[in-house]
């Protein structure tokens, strides 16, 4: 049994670690925020998994999102918030706009 749990962890974990990783290359949407189903166009987990991970307590967002919603629902709202400043926030649009044009 206590194999078994260790296991889930592990597994839960790379999880977490791969939605972190999606989470510094989505788009950060005006608000400020990154939705679900932007992460899993990047990843291709199924979104209830990738809801767990955010929902998961070794999980952190970058201080310059927000939130992360899915449609309008806060999934994980961060309390260390912090605006980048408008030519940083400028800079990731246009790269954005950049990647989805190639």
């Amino acid at each position: 049994m206590e194999n078994s749990r260790k296991d889930q962890n592990f597994e839960i974990e790379k999880y977490v670690d791969a939605i972190k990783k999606a989470v510094k290359e989505a788009p950060v949407r005006k608000d400020d925020s990154i939705d679900i189903s932007d992460l899993w166009v990047i990843t291709s987990l199924p979104v209830d998994l990738i809801v767990e991970c955010v929902k998961n307590e070794k999980f952190e967002i970058p201080s310059y999102v927000k939130k992360i919603t899915d449609r309008k629902r806060i999934i994980l709202k961060n309390d260390n918030y912090t605006p980048l400043p408008e030519e940083e926030r400028e800079n990731n649009q246009n790269k954005n706009k950049e990647d989805k044009s190639e």
